[in-house]
């Protein structure tokens, strides 16, 4: 039997992670013993318990109280929690997933005491460094054993770095590199089934006739112009097509417009006849919104996918993308914070015809990391 200790602590870990340990209790309960660790990165109730609870995600077995708050300060102190986690339960492997401060700890803290890493959602670039997600990406495929790559573009991003699909055993120096698919599209495809339309009636949104707008990145939140700017060009893009535009508010975002903004631009925009500022949106409540919009506009990798599962196009607020396919595909555009390009871009998928093949795997991603960590590890 494999210990794995899977290490979590945002949101859409939390959604990953449920992939993960459903297809452990269908398929690998004689096989893969799981160990949760909550890295308490994410604290605020809408954005944790009720993900775990929604989500039917296992108890964490360890969560953190974490206090830290910057970017080195959490790291550093999930790591020194992590290292008391790995000397009690001596895990065979430690599972991590995508690029916050808890994937890159949990990154250092394998290596550091010389035990096997997997990462899933490897090989993921925007080359744009200045992006602290980036740099914990890098680190993280660079101290992993085991690679899950959730297209063929993540593959050929590690190969151009050296990591290699290697023969032998499976270690940091020789390890094993797999395309495995994208565990979020396993699990739109699972819960969109359990998605209802409440969240749409409560905020007074009529299906296929709003725009759904995500924003939480620090590149876009903690600079007061570029913020201002942003919400001044949705507000002018709902005037001219009269659309209304939900708005599930990320607890960072809304202390960023309360910190950056005016106390009239920040009335301006929460008060606006077309904006619909919401709680944070649970999983399948997202799905919902996902579901019945007519386009996205947002800065969240997941949320980029999601649009393109749920066939929507999708407005890019960031100079760069993970997700090139989609963009390549013709479905999303980078639109960076320029409202030329916002106008023309939305006018653009306003006439035209898109399609969306299947480019994220065949929604059985989960079962086939499970099987390759019991073979390989």
């Amino acid at each position: 039997m494999l210990k794995i200790l899977t290490l979590i602590g945002a949101r859409p870990q939390f959604i990953k992670a449920a992939a993960i340990s459903r297809a452990i209790n269908n398929s690998f309960l004689d096989k893969i013993e799981e160990v949760i660790v909550h890295s308490g990165q994410h604290y605020d109730a809408n954005m944790s318990t009720v993900f775990f609870e929604e989500l039917g995600l296992p108890k964490p077995n360890y969560t953190f109280d974490l206090q830290a708050k910057g970017h080195s300060g959490q790291t550093a102190e999930i790591l020194q929690e992590l290292e008391i986690v790995l000397a009690i339960e001596k895990p065979n492997a430690l599972l991590v997933y995508g690029d916050t401060n808890t994937t890159l700890a949990g990154a250092l803290a394998a290596a550091k005491n010389h035990i096997p890493l997997i990462h899933i959602e490897a090989g993921l670039r925007s080359f744009n460094k200045g992006m602290p997600e980036e740099i914990n990406r890098i680190m993280t495929d660079h101290c992993s054993s085991l690679l899950f790559c959730p297209t063929a573009t993540a593959v050929e991003n590690l190969q151009k770095e050296g990591i290699t699909h290697s023969n032998g055993n499976c270690t940091v120096d020789t390890p094993k590199v797999f395309s495995c698919g994208d565990i979020m599209y396993d699990n739109s495809i699972y819960f969109s089934d359990y998605s209802k339309n409440n969240v749409l009636i409560d905020n007074n949104l009529k299906e296929g006739s709003y725009l759904l707008f995500t924003m939480h990145r620090p590149s876009n939140t903690d600079e007061p112009k570029r913020l201002k700017n942003i919400c001044q060009m949705l507000m002018r893009l709902a005037d001219k097509y009269k659309k209304n535009i939900a708005f599930p508010m990320h607890p960072r975002t809304k202390k960023a417009l309360l910190t950056h903004l005016s106390v009239e631009d920040f009335e301006a925009f929460v008060q606006h006849n077309f904006i619909r500022i919401m709680e944070p949106a649970s999983f399948t409540d997202m799905i919902a919104l996902e579901k019945n919009c007519e386009l996205v506009i947002t800065d969240s990798g997941g949320v980029q996918k999601e649009a393109y599962f749920f066939e929507k196009p999708c407005l890019i607020l960031r100079s760069e993308t993970e997700w090139v396919e989609i963009v390549e595909q013709g479905a999303a555009i980078v639109i960076d914070a320029n409202e030329e390009k916002l106008n023309s871009s939305f006018a653009l998928f306003q006439s035209k015809s898109l399609t969306f093949p299947h480019l994220f795997g065949d929604g059985k991603s989960a079962e086939f990391i499970c099987a390759k960590i019991v073979e390989e590890i």
